[in-house]
């Protein structure tokens, strides 16, 4: 949920910062339920037993470390054999394979409420343990890729524990072996977060004023499902928004999501389902979508906040994309897939209806290569908790027919590149991405974009982050609504939204973060930064429209919350540029200013 305000300083009153203060804490009220019986599959310990199992020591070994889910820079004891390493005793023999890996003999599965056992001491506590709905063990079982009688592998339970911190309902997981008169046993810890957010959100750019209120469930009934409902007041446009998203609706490998949207200028309604690759070594993935909208555009330029054009945008497209592995493991993948789609899309000046009806299809296939690599971090999405990021080297191609018989003007063909290269550094990680795509006819290039971006972060240990990101954009004839729009919430942050609009493109940020204190009063996390800005955008046929920040900033974190970005309270000076007077601002907004992701 985002919570973003730019607030001229010289205006601000100490009331007000205390009430953006208090819309940090999440509040909800739900009844427990009663559990399912204990899975059939994995061993369920006591919940009374949950949170006492120490952290193991491993060897310096990599792969074990991100397994366990230990900070990178944390220093850990080395061994020499796997058997110790793993902690199984030199007394008990372990039946192993060919390759001396232990054979799992059982797996334990140990399931937390927000505060366990040993920190339940109020009244407090004890009424968010009760009104939170602890996840199901099946949703647990279900993500993990080892199984009884199966040999150790260290890189299936790294993913594991990716894939049960990206459900996004949990505040730790670990992942660790011990040995038993019975044999092998991998234990599996996860301890859940506070996932139902009321949310009181605004932001302010001038005369203009942008709030909304969400009630959001991220766990809903402790079966990971995502269910949000919201209400938003902009000056151009009012909005009530319902979400739901279950990754395994259906026989444990079916995903749904449906979105719908009612403005006060147009309606959407979006349908996805999808059987999506679960794991690295997954054979097949097929997603579907179906997206329907009658919506008002609007466009910015020469950054004002009020819109210079209006347009009306009939949009229908009916989308599917499947592939199969071509070759598969824990390392990575190959794939081989086909794209097709079906769309409709027309424009008329508002409010007048469209009255054209074009409809075209395109298909292609797709080739998209993965060599796996993530680093367990502290402190950049999120503080005060082990995060997975995607350091993998990858890359994607395809093509695509639009011949003028699926009712394109004349014939063309279309391409699609997407590369990135990453890196784990000794303090730190680092990557550079690039995105390429465009349709070619008869007469020429029709349209396309190309992107260019660079991120790096260092680590020098837990209390400390530098982040440095810079990104570089080009578009040709975009369509109304896609062309680059920066400011406040992506891009320089002491300008307001829509500041910078056009179709070439431009940004760097860095910040320093320092950690003062984690999940303190069991409560939040707290950290402190020091940032600048510089970038902006503009139209081919204008001159360049840039801007400049810096600043210094509060971050807060909810951290006891599964999946919340912190917020930032900024303090931003801004220099001057054509639309935007020099001087002193506070800024409230949570998350990066800049996209992880390929930029579009």
């Amino acid at each position: 949920m985002i919570r973003a305000a730019m607030i001229p300083l010289s205006s601000l009153s100490w009331r007000l910062v205390l009430f953006g203060l208090a819309l940090l804490a999440p509040c909800a009220l739900r009844a427990q339920d009663s559990l399912p019986p204990r899975d059939t599959t994995h061993r369920e310990l006591p919940r009374d037993s949950v949170g006492q199992h120490p952290l193991p020591v491993v060897p310096g070994m990599d792969s074990l470390r991100d397994s366990v889910g230990l900070h990178p820079l944390f220093l850990v004891p080395s061994n020499d054999t796997l058997r110790d390493s793993l902690g199984l005793h030199p007394e008990i023999e372990v039946p192993t394979d060919s390759l001396g890996r232990p054979i799992i003999k059982y797996i334990e599965v140990r399931r937390a409420n927000i505060f366990d056992s040993a920190e339940v001491k109020g009244f407090l506590t004890r009424a968010m343990n009760a009104l939170h709905i602890t996840t199901l063990p099946s949703v647990v079982t279900r993500e993990i890729l080892f199984h009884e009688g199966e040999p150790y592998d260290s890189a299936k339970v790294a993913e594991t524990t990716r894939n049960l911190r990206a459900l996004g309902v949990f505040r730790k997981v670990r992942i660790d072996s011990t040995t038993t008169d019975s044999g092998f046993v991998m234990k599996v810890f996860v301890q859940d977060g506070w996932s139902t957010q009321a949310d009181l959100s605004f932001r302010s750019a001038g005369h203009q004023t942008d709030w909304q209120v969400s009630l959001s469930e991220g766990n809903l009934l402790g079966t990971a499902s995502l269910f949000v409902t919201r209400y938003h007041h902009t000056p151009d446009r009012n909005s009530i928004n319902f979400q739901f998203m279950q990754q395994r609706f259906l026989l444990r490998h079916l995903g749904i999501g449906l979105r719908y949207e009612s403005q006060t200028a147009g309606k959407r309604g979006q349908v996805l389902v999808q059987r999506p690759f679960y794991s690295l070594e997954d054979k097949a993935g097929l997603t579907t979508v179906f997206d329907i909208r009658n919506e008002q555009v609007l466009q910015f330029r020469d950054g004002s906040g009020t819109a210079a054009d209006s347009l009306r945008r009939r949009y229908t497209i009916g989308q599917a994309e499947g592939a199969i592995a071509l070759s598969a493991g824990t390392r990575g993948y190959l794939r081989l897939g086909l794209d097709a789609q079906v769309r409709r899309d027309d424009y008329a000046p508002w409010p007048a209806n469209t009255t054209s009806r074009s409809v075209t299809a395109m298909f292609g296939p797709f080739l998209e290569w993965r060599r796996a690599n993530y680093v367990v971090s502290r402190g950049f999405y999120r503080m005060g908790r082990a995060e997975d990021v995607d350091v993998s080297n990858y890359g994607r191609i395809g093509l695509f027919a639009a011949p003028a018989a699926l009712g394109y003007p004349r014939d063309g063909i279309g391409g699609l590149a997407l590369a990135r290269v990453g890196t784990r550094l000794s303090r730190g990680f680092a990557w550079i991405d690039a995105r390429v795509n465009g349709v070619v006819t008869s007469a020429g290039l029709d349209s396309g974009s190309a992107t260019l971006a660079g991120t790096f972060v260092y680590t020098p240990n837990i209390h400390h982050v530098l982040i440095a990101h810079a990104d570089i954009g080009w578009l040709k004839n975009p369509l109304p609504g896609t062309e680059f729009d920066l400011g406040f919430l992506i891009g320089p942050r002491g300008f307001p939204l829509h500041a910078f609009t056009g179709d070439r493109t431009y940004f760097a940020t860095t910040e320093y973060r320092y950690m003062l204190g984690e999940d303190i009063w069991k409560a939040i996390d707290l950290g402190v930064a020091a940032f600048a800005d510089h970038g902006g955008a503009w139209w081919n046929y204008e001159g360049r429209r840039t801007g400049t920040d810096v600043g210094l900033g509060i971050r807060i974190g909810p951290s006891r919350a599964a999946n919340a970005n912190p917020t930032r309270l900024d303090f931003a000076y801004r220099f001057k540029n054509d639309a935007q007077r020099a001087g002193w601002l506070f800024v409230i907004s949570s998350g990066l200013v800049f996209s992880t992701q390929f930029r579009q």
